[in-house]
């Protein structure tokens, strides 16, 4: 039986039911511009974002405001499935293409992008609006927008990137089912096996998931599993360090458990991305997601028939003296590629998509209201109401840690990925493949320098 949404329950949402799902702001984002308002702009720019929730559905969804105040401004918002189109804006920034004004991209490419000289500073444009710059620095955490610095504030990094978006990974749970079974969420990772054995009735109703997709989305499952039993990529940072530490005590225990979990992990996880994992979630497929990154959609009911049943934890930590709390830190920031030829254009673009209460409440609301997911503090207190995962997002960060900020961390992570899914499918053993990702990030980490020559 089809809803008024334009989808059936227990199925997934078509991008183009889930557009008209949204209401007034989301329809008319799809309408093309009056006649009037296109021979009245001067300026096009392109806006290039991941597909669906958080990215390019908020970004439709303020756009009529922003036509509003900047009518002489035209936005094509230009967007395709995430896990396609972040490998693809490195391809693009490594060529120097001017196609795209504004990227929404994850920070994790921001250093990479950086050290190849292909981000505009928006220094100088803040210095311009200092209220403006006041208000930004007030209400999106330090450690956000150091995502978005060469190096943190504290040691005088300039900011190359604005975040409307902010993430981490949480431990997703169905509150109905887990009821029902009487268990509740995870403490530690052998709270998350208990509960597999449950929920699956020991491995034979498989409902709980995770993205081990290989390469860059199984190595975030992986690190933050090594991170939480007290572990991480390197003995230190910085001159004499950068050891890789992955073939470690804490490694094993980290893979160990990961195996241990795989058994009871729907199949759809050894190749899920966030597109499969959100898919998974909101159609019913899957009841429990010990770690998989946010998403707006789950407590909304256009997209799931379960938006009222879906909570959120911290990620499990490990076990041992050094355990701890350590999800990945996520969000997409908007950046300006330096070879855009719209700059000021680009600029008021992202700076009203990153704006909050004190310059128009319409623009928070939109971007809420269409699945976003904001990084202003603000904003998540007080459309928490509304989407209650956003308190778990406000309790997680604190604990958080980000990707590398260095240039090969994708080169990294991609290639602990593809060990791990290695293992996962059992091409290799565990114990062969940490050796291997200790072998390549080793290899990885001389290539880049980071060692002295004796």
């Amino acid at each position: 039986m089809t809803n008024r949404t334009g989808r059936t329950h227990g199925s997934v949402p078509t991008r183009r039911g889930v557009l008209k799902a949204l209401g007034g702001a989301g329809l008319a984002t799809l309408a093309a511009p009056s006649i009037r308002n296109a021979q009245a702009a001067t300026t096009k720019i392109v806006s290039w974002a991941s597909a669906g929730q958080r990215w390019e559905f908020p970004q439709r969804g303020v756009y009529p405001l922003f036509q509003k105040k900047f009518p002489n401004i035209e936005v094509e918002i230009v967007a395709e499935p995430i896990a396609d189109m972040l490998p693809k804006t490195a391809v693009a920034m490594a060529a120097k293409s001017d196609r795209y004004d504004v990227i929404h991209d994850d920070y994790n490419f921001v250093p990479q992008f950086i050290a190849q000289g292909a981000l505009e500073s928006l220094e100088s444009y803040l210095d311009k609006d200092p209220a403006y710059k006041a208000d930004i620095f007030s209400d999106i955490p330090e450690n956000v927008l150091d995502l978005y610095r060469d190096k943190p504030a504290k040691q005088g990094g300039v900011l190359y990137g604005l975040p409307p978006d902010s993430n981490c990974q949480m431990q997703y749970y169905r509150a109905d089912v887990f009821q029902k079974a009487g268990i509740k969420p995870a403490v530690t990772w052998e709270d998350v096996l208990e509960n597999a054995k449950v929920l699956t009735n020991n491995g034979k109703n498989r409902v709980i998931g995770t993205t081990l997709k290989r390469g860059y989305w199984a190595a975030h499952v992986f690190i933050t599993m090594l991170r939480s039993y007290g572990g991480d990529w390197f003995d230190s940072m910085g001159p004499g360090g950068w050891k890789v530490t992955i073939d470690t005590e804490t490694g094993h225990k980290a893979m160990d458990t990961l195996m241990r979990l795989v058994p009871f992990l729907e199949p759809t996880s050894l190749n899920a991305s966030d597109d499969e994992a959100n898919t998974a979630m909101l159609n019913g497929t899957w009841v429990y997601a010990p770690v998989e990154w946010g998403g707006s959609s789950m407590n909304d009911p256009h997209y799931t028939k379960f938006a009222d049943v879906w909570k959120v934890e911290i990620v499990p930590k490990g076990i041992g003296d050094k355990a701890r709390f350590a999800p990945h830190m996520g969000g997409l920031g908007l950046i300006m590629p330096v070879f855009s030829h719209n700059k000021d254009a680009a600029w008021e673009w992202i700076k009203f998509c990153c704006s909050g209460n004190k310059q128009d409440p319409a623009i928070g609301k939109a971007w809420v209201e269409n699945a976003g997911q904001p990084a202003r503090a603000s904003l998540l207190k007080e459309y928490t109401p509304i989407r209650p995962y956003f308190s778990g997002l406000q309790a997680s960060l604190p604990y958080a840690m980000r990707f590398l900020p260095i240039p090969e961390s994708n080169a990294l992570y991609e290639t602990v990925g593809t060990q791990v899914a290695a293992v996962a499918i059992g091409e290799k053993t565990p114990a062969q493949g940490l050796a291997d990702m200790q072998r390549a990030c080793t290899r990885i980490m001389t290539k880049g320098g980071y060692y002295k020559k004796a």
